[in-house]
């Protein structure tokens, strides 16, 4: 069986801390091969939405749901992609064969290809978005019960993010209180998965790998939509400049 740190191999991680695949259990524990993120040698069952629970138990009910749910379920969809299968799913289809599956009045037989994911890609991208929840306010690790995962998500958070979280297209931060919003009413602030770049490995593929989620101000998310984020920041300029603004790329850049 593969190890976590062999699907790692050749990672590099500058931070004064230890990688992810060190300190974490990563072991296969679930029906599409989710990765455990507790501890190493911890007790009890593995489970891949440990790191999930925590953020839920000890900073923000919302964020640590919005953060299971977005880790490893594709977002809602209807006919024949399943509303929020599991991004590990492998029946998957190009939009393409969605369209025709829709023709054949099919129904929850697949994800699509571009919210489709690898459960270490799901692994390193929970654990990513937690130490960003973390960073939103400041954790003190002494107070949880499970103080060793925490203060595993507060160092990173530390060392990646010493401004707290900010969106990183109006650069204005990014609160818990963004977490909290109803089915269907979002707001403007309102958080949400965003992709750095959207298209890395082609246009029908997935965005859904490491390095590449942040949490996003959905406003933000609808402005960039299929543009990586210095294309965004183009198109901005170039809106300000038509109405006679004056833009400094070079400070943007």
């Amino acid at each position: 069986m593969t190890t976590l740190k062999q699907l790692a191999t050749g990672a590099q991680e500058p931070w004064g801390v230890p990688m992810d695949e060190e300190f974490f259990c990563g072991k296969p524990c679930s029906k599409y091969g989710h990765l455990c993120t507790k501890p190493s040698g911890h007790s009890g069952a593995c489970s891949h939405t440990h790191v999930s629970r925590a953020i839920r138990t000890y900073v923000d009910p919302r964020a640590g749901e919005k953060l299971r749910c977005d880790s490893y379920i594709t977002p809602g969809n209807k006919g024949a992609a399943k509303n929020r299968g599991d991004r590990c799913e492998p029946v998957q289809y190009s939009r393409q064969q969605i369209y025709e599956a829709n023709r054949r009045g099919e129904v929850g037989v697949c994800i699509p290809q571009r919210f489709a994911s690898t459960p270490y890609d799901c692994f390193k991208i929970n654990i990513e978005l937690a130490i960003q929840i973390v960073s939103i306010k400041g954790f003190d690790a002494s107070s949880a019960a499970d103080n060793m995962t925490m203060n595993y998500l507060v160092n990173r958070a530390k060392e990646r993010y010493p401004q707290r979280l900010r969106c990183r297209i109006c650069q204005q931060p990014i609160l818990l209180d963004d977490f909290h919003t109803e089915h269907g009413t979002s707001g403007a602030n309102s958080a949400q998965l965003g992709h750095i770049v959207p298209h890395p490995r082609g246009k029908d593929q997935t965005a859904h790998i490491a390095g590449n989620t942040q949490w996003i101000h959905r406003d933000c998310n609808i402005i960039q939509g299929e543009k990586t984020e210095d294309e965004t920041l183009e198109v901005l300029a170039g809106i300000l400049e038509s109405h006679g603004f004056s833009v400094n790329k070079e400070a943007v850049a």
